[in-house]
């Protein structure tokens, strides 16, 4: 995962243990293009979602939907049509929050702006027995 930052670049790498690489040489728009919602930083070209949409990955492998309610500050799994799992959050910034499925359908990781805020959730069986993993403040 690539967030981007006033900061820098962060490449997270998800895991155990979940890893943080910054690199203070690029900051918000050196690499990434609003446009296309695309990043490309180190040979790759990374989907970002956050301020602009990108392409958030809203389907799981498993035919899991995820829906993310930045209103009611929940973010929640739904598995034909039930929910399976919810979990809350807070947005300090009262901003944009975003949220997506890695592309395994492992983790969901969401953002919302300001202090580098995010969470990420790692599925350690089926989603209901999800475990919560506080992601770098």
């Amino acid at each position: 995962m690539l967030v981007v930052s006033y900061e820098g670049i962060h490449l997270v790498r998800l895991g155990h243990p979940i890893t943080v690489e910054t690199d203070p040489e690029y900051a918000e728009y050196d690499l990434f293009d609003p446009d296309s919602g695309v990043c490309r930083y180190q040979g790759m070209e990374w989907d970002i979602i956050g301020l602009y949409p990108g392409r958030p990955i809203l389907s799981a492998p498993n035919v899991e939907q995820l829906v993310l309610n930045p209103e009611g500050e929940t973010v929640s799994v739904f598995k034909d049509g039930k929910e399976v799992w919810s979990s809350t959050f807070e947005n300090f910034s009262g901003d944009w929050a975003a949220a997506t499925f890695s592309s395994d359908g492992r983790y969901i990781i969401l953002g919302c702006p300001y202090d580098f805020d995010f969470r990420v959730w790692e599925r350690t069986a089926e989603p209901e027995q999800s475990v919560a993993l506080n992601g770098p403040a």
